[in-house]
């Protein structure tokens, strides 16, 4: 009786254990719990993304704000073109929020030289144009970039947007047009042996140049 108990025991034990670690696998992969809220797309474009796959996340300032939708190669420019879609909550300004960045970014235009050339009626035109555009803004800065970063130093690829500080934001749909692609391991070790051949063989020119150069002459003086 008591063998059949600890053997059911470890049978609910192992069950449960497996799930843990599916749940677990789930989670890490990104197909699980990770719904985003009024989400959009938006696209950036890179010279390389080895190792980014979709699903991949999204990060700003360490926060999960989005997911890799899909990636393919633009026939024109031969860029891996990366579609990812972003969540409106955490992307987007409060109403609050937004009527301090409408007073930045006019007080910005008033500033500017070809405001403060314009006529009443053209310069009332910009101020519109300008409130106008505010309606589909997100929090993300025509300054800022994206990037192809690495969770650790082998750890799985992901996009990192990095905040740049200007009074322009990117709409929703938008694309980031600031962005770093993957550092190759390969690259690298390949620049550092060119830069190390490099100098070797500038150290070998010096040197030869030197010993061909004609000694100065000596002049002597007789009694």
């Amino acid at each position: 009786m008591k063998s059949r108990v600890s053997e059911l025991a470890v049978g609910v034990f192992v069950i449960l254990f497996g799930l843990a670690l599916f749940f677990l696998a789930m989670k890490v992969s990104g197909l699980t719990g990770n719904t985003l809220g009024n989400s959009y797309s938006m696209t950036a474009q890179f010279d390389n993304v080895n190792g980014l796959k979709p699903r991949a996340k999204v990060t700003m300032s360490g926060v999960t704000i989005g997911r890799v939708e899909s990636i393919t190669l633009d026939p024109v420019t031969r860029l891996a073109k990366v579609s990812f879609d972003l969540d409106g909550k955490l992307t987007s300004f409060s109403a609050n929020q937004l009527k301090v960045v409408e007073k930045n970014s006019l007080d910005e235009l008033r500033y500017s030289d070809d405001y403060q050339q314009a006529d009443a009626a053209k310069q009332k035109t910009m101020e519109q144009q300008l409130l106008s555009n505010m309606n589909s803004i997100t929090n993300i800065d025509e300054d800022a970039y994206i990037m192809v970063a690495t969770n650790g130093l082998l750890g799985e690829k992901y996009l990192k947007i990095v905040p740049g500080g200007g009074l322009n934001y990117v709409k929703r749909g938008g694309v980031i047009s600031n962005t770093q692609g993957t550092m190759d391991l390969e690259d690298l070790i390949g620049k550092f042996i060119t830069g190390m051949s490099g100098k070797s063989s500038d150290s070998s020119s010096t040197k030869a140049a030197s010993e061909a150069a004609p000694a100065d002459p000596q002049t002597s003086f007789t009694e």
